[in-house]
């Protein structure tokens, strides 16, 4: 895969190697598929937030954050939609863009900020995608969480102090 390491399947290797095994994963990153196990009777919950560059972050430049922070916040702004509904943050998908000019060391400070904020909460990146291209940074992160065993709370039902 061109800009991240040198080939799809090494970076494959250092993200397997770097994400360990949560609870109710059968199969993680390097299939094509994450085999996921739910929580019986728990409703599951889905999030997804893209980030873009020059729009929810600047890479380069007067204001730059660092890529590991924006890691960190790809993966903070859904664990926060799943918490508003009162659930457990559990399983993330995550799809990478890079810019051609980023490289390997990009990718992977990308990924230990998603990796330190997911540990925090116990949620495992169970699978996604990386590719490169002529454009700018683009990340999407998808979380599967439970919702609480009374259900989740919805907008339409929050209240003053929730």
């Amino acid at each position: 895969m061109p800009g991240v390491p040198s080939g799809e399947f090494e970076f494959i290797t250092w993200l397997r190697d770097r994400t360990p095994r949560g609870t109710g994963v059968l199969v993680g990153p390097g299939d094509d598929t994450a085999v996921l196990r739910a929580e019986a009777d728990l409703p599951l919950l889905a999030t997804t937030d893209m980030l873009l560059e020059g729009s929810c972050f600047l890479l380069r430049g007067e204001g730059a954050a660092a890529p590991r922070r924006i890691g960190r916040k790809a993966m903070a702004v859904n664990l926060s939609d799943i918490a508003a509904m009162a659930g457990a943050p559990r399983w993330a998908v995550v799809s990478v863009g890079l810019p051609r000019h980023g490289g390997r060391a990009l990718a992977e400070e990308l990924y230990l900020g998603m990796r330190e904020m997911a540990d925090e909460f116990a949620t495992s990146i169970v699978g996604g995608d990386t590719n490169s291209w002529d454009g700018p940074l683009v990340i999407s992160v998808t979380l599967i969480g439970v919702a609480h065993p009374r259900g989740a709370i919805l907008r339409s039902g929050a209240k003053v102090g929730d």
